[in-house]
């Protein structure tokens, strides 16, 4: 693996940061996304991050973009400006092979496999639970590299904003909450802007000049209902109405989910959960080519936590969904394709502690409709070597499913295709200095097969077909050293992601990549905080027929603020790209320069 000059300068600057004295990550924070029941950031075997809603307070992101770029192993990139298509790439591998959760709830497209991430407001969330590496054995499809999941905003007491800035932008949030026994929330968010041109003259013939804007509203709420004294039914709701100009076109975008459960601690060693839930997306462009996308997942599981002593947990679990999906031409009324695919899993996952050892043992098959069943297994150990130091290790395989485009799509979809498969071995390190500072090194290496690409079967005409091969080698190190007045968080990820048959870097994905964020605390819970981002160069495809360009490297730095004009209300701040760095992560497409945002944030206390 190639290390440029910026990469010996950044590990030489966080070697020098540990030089300094300096809240570490909370150890004790809960998380339930990597093993799908509660346990510590400290405890778990997986590499995880965690955004909570303080972390999203303190920065002032105006996306989710925002938040997640700045976390290791995670590469995020956008066709124009806020509200224009977004991807994730989770430590190198596409955007449909990362699994989205809302609440529980598989969130993604069923016919892209990728989730509409423009159309998530940060005001509309209350932690980010980041897993990377596979989690197959425990969520089935689409988690060859890892998983994201989104818990909605719980509000606790009267919260108002608004919000101006640059690109005549305008946001304003409305939400409550409360409750003893019977808590609630809700919250309501409307999000506007001009913005800019989301291409430039290299994008060719999709290139046109005016501004592209958006409009967004969206809302979310949850309630919680304690039965008797050992369960809980709950339900959680998020609803998201997105209008967002594209060159050559307009979108229109419904999307949302909803969540119902109900908990019962059966027996002191037995509890039992009940899931079902919904996802529905509904899409219309209006363009040259004009389509209605209606998708609607239907989603259940039945969970079983089995305590076999105070040191191991098996949970055993049954689920299922089901897709549908409508693609129609509104001009004509046409219908393209209307299919649905469903699927029907087993999955057991065994937790055990045998004093410094951990060991983490999940198998699962899955049945799908649409090409038959489908085995995966994960295997983990961590070991406490001493009271600073653990190391870890694991080896899992994932698999990603066609999506109904690749299998029904007219002209393109191929009901012979089989999954995408991988495996991932992972050994890990954490190291902590002192009770205000740690270190995490993460070094992976994943094999893809079967990819699904589109093949040229005829002049002009394109068909999926399973001939893909990849390999990603990564590192990731993560710094944390924080105190009662201040904090610094580092991330550092090298990664190679080649495609195998043409030995070429993926695109738009960076070799190098490094986020520093400092936060400087106030006596009154004021904040300001500084954030730095570098990317190396990138590569993408442009061009008909296509061909491979660079990206060039880039460096941005924001400015945040958060402060207490009175005991109740706070005046928020936030500068992106302060030095008007141009910058592309898509190749044609604009970047926001210099931009300034500030609003009012009331608050009444509890």
């Amino acid at each position: 693996m190639k290390f440029h000059p910026v990469a010996l300068t950044s590990g030489a600057l966080i070697t020098l940061l540990q030089l300094q004295p300096v809240l570490a990550e909370d150890a004790d924070t809960i998380i339930v996304t990597a093993n799908r029941s509660a346990e510590t950031v400290d405890e778990t075997l997986a590499s995880v991050s965690v955004i909570t809603r303080t972390d999203i307070e303190n920065s002032q992101a105006r996306s989710v973009m925002d938040l997640l770029s700045a976390q290791a192993g995670v590469d995020v990139t956008r066709n124009g400006g806020p509200g224009s298509a977004t991807s994730i790439f989770l430590r190198g591998t596409n955007s449909n092979q990362t699994l989205v959760l809302i609440d529980g709830v598989r969130a993604s497209s069923a016919t892209t496999g990728g989730f509409a991430w423009q159309n998530l407001s940060p005001t509309d969330i209350e932690r980010i639970e980041i897993v990377r590496g596979p989690r197959a054995a425990q969520y089935g499809a689409d988690t060859i590299g890892g998983v994201i999941q989104i818990f909605t905003r719980k509000n606790r007491q009267l919260n108002v904003r608004v919000q101006g800035g640059s690109y005549n932008t305008k946001l304003a949030e409305v939400g409550f909450g409360g409750g003893n026994k019977v808590r609630y929330s809700v919250n309501f968010t409307a999000n506007d802007s001009d913005s800019f041109s989301s291409t430039n003259a290299k994008a060719g013939y999709y290139y046109d000049p005016d501004n592209d804007g958006y409009k967004k509203r969206s809302f979310s709420g949850n309630v919680d209902v304690p039965v008797g004294e050992a369960s809980q039914l709950s339900f959680k709701a998020w609803y998201s109405d997105n209008k967002n100009a594209f060159d050559k076109g307009i979108s229109d975008a419904i999307n949302a989910t909803i969540d119902g459960r109900f908990v019962t601690q059966t027996s002191a060693s037995w509890k039992q959960t009940f899931q079902a839930g919904l996802a529905q997306d509904d899409v219309e462009t209006s363009s040259s080519y004009p389509s209605r996308i209606k998708t609607d997942r239907l989603t259940a599981y039945w969970q079983n936590d089995l305590t076999l002593n105070p040191g191991n947990l098996l949970s055993l679990g049954l689920s299922g969904y089901q897709d549908k999906a409508d693609n129609s031409n509104p001009s004509t009324g046409a219908n393209v394709f209307n299919e649905t695919t469903d699927n029907k899993a087993l999955f057991a996952i065994w937790q055990g502690n045998f004093g410094k050892h951990d060991l983490n043992a999940s198998a699962r098959v899955d049945d799908y409709s649409s090409y038959g069943s489908h085995a995966t297994g994960q295997i983990a150990w961590g070991m406490e070597t001493t009271d600073k130091l653990r190391l870890t290790a694991s080896y899992g395989t994932a698999f990603r499913t066609p999506t109904i485009n690749e299998l029904y799509y007219p002209n393109y979809g191929n009901q012979d295709l089989k999954p995408e498969d991988s495996d991932t071995l992972e050994l890990g390190l954490r190291y902590r200095f002192s009770q205000h500072q740690n270190l995490k090194v993460s070094a992976y290496r994943t094999n893809l097969e079967n990819l699904i690409e589109a093949v040229e079967v005829a002049p002009f005409i394109y068909q999926a077909e399973n001939i893909g091969k990849a390999r990603i080698d990564g590192l990731e190190l993560t710094y944390d050293y924080t105190r009662t007045s201040w904090g610094l968080i580092g991330n550092l990820t090298f990664m190679n992601p080649i495609n195998k048959d043409t030995g070429e870097q993926l695109i738009r994905r960076a070799r190098e990549k490094l986020n520093l964020q400092y936060l400087r605390f106030f006596s009154g819970g004021s904040t300001f905080g500084v954030e730095w981002e570098y990317a190396s160069k990138r590569h993408d495809r442009a061009g008909f027929p296509s061909k491979t360009v660079t990206l060039d490297a880039y460096n941005l730095f924001n400015l945040s603020s958060r402060i207490r004009m009175d005991r109740d209300l706070w005046f928020e701040m936030r500068v992106d790209n302060i030095f008007n760095a141009a910058y592309e992560l898509v190749y044609g497409y604009n970047t926001p320069g210099a931009s300034f945002y500030a609003g009012i944030n009331y608050v009444m206390p509890n």
